[in-house]
């Protein structure tokens, strides 16, 4: 048989209620708060969006050059028009004109084979216009984060389309027009709601003979890629477009 003594029995009542008290705290803490309004439960993830393409028109101005060519590289001016239908799907038209500037493998042909009383020019073509329709997607919209802080609205979009090139030619090469079937991608940069900044790359697919051979003879016409790298300032309306209350 075990006998408490009156100090032994205190340290065993002092250890029950702090046992017990603790419990009770577990049992009677709070549950965490939440922070729950009912007249959200419903409510959409994005609310009051400022859409950049539904429903809007962009016009702008844009300049190019061609790259990778050949015998004559093109340096372009023009200007594209864009609506957009919904905030991915759009049409528009192209129009480009300009003219070539030889590069430096015509250069060092034309030094190779003149002669003193005569000089050698080698007959080439070069893009004199590119008009076409586009149908335009546009697979990413939003805001991004670029140069760490600077937080703006781009897109990313794709152009297919289709029209027709007016080919210039030299000496023994003749003007031409081509069916110029087209496809590019493309980012547009928005400093504001009503402004933009875009970069392209196109690829339009042209008939035509680039040269003639060193002998003078010229080549059937073929098909080839012509690689159009363009920079454009666009301008968007309505200016200050309506806010979407829901999506």
């Amino acid at each position: 048989m075990v006998s408490l003594t009156p100090r032994s029995s205190s340290r065993a009542l002092c250890l029950a209620l702090a046992v017990a008290t603790v419990a009770l705290s577990q049992v009677a803490a709070p549950a965490p708060a939440r922070a729950e309004n009912p007249l959200l439960e419903d409510a959409p993830q994005i609310m009051r969006v400022r859409p950049l393409h539904a429903g809007r028109h962009i016009v702008a101005p844009q300049f190019g050059l061609t790259i990778g060519d050949e015998y004559v590289q093109n340096l372009m001016a023009g200007l594209y028009w864009r609506y957009h239908f919904t905030s991915w799907l759009g049409i528009g038209a192209d129009v480009w004109a300009g003219g070539g500037v030889d590069t430096s493998l015509t250069d060092d042909i034309n030094r190779e084979l003149s002669r003193e009383a005569r000089p050698f020019e080698l007959p080439t073509t070069s893009l004199q216009l590119l008009a076409n329709l586009t149908v335009e997607l546009v697979p990413f919209s939003g805001k991004a984060i670029i140069f760490s802080d600077a937080l703006v609205r781009m897109d990313l979009h794709i152009d297919l389309g289709v029209g027709v090139a007016m080919v210039s030619g030299n000496d023994r090469i003749d003007d031409s027009v081509s069916l110029a079937p087209t496809f590019g991608v493309g980012l547009r940069v928005f400093p504001s709601r009503w402004l933009s900044i875009g970069l392209s790359i196109k690829d339009y697919i042209v008939e035509r003979a680039l040269a003639a051979r060193r002998d003078l003879s010229v080549p059937g016409a073929e098909f080839g890629h012509n690689w159009l790298f363009g920079l454009s300032v666009g301008f968007s309306f309505p200016t200050n477009p309506e806010i979407e209350t829901d999506r």
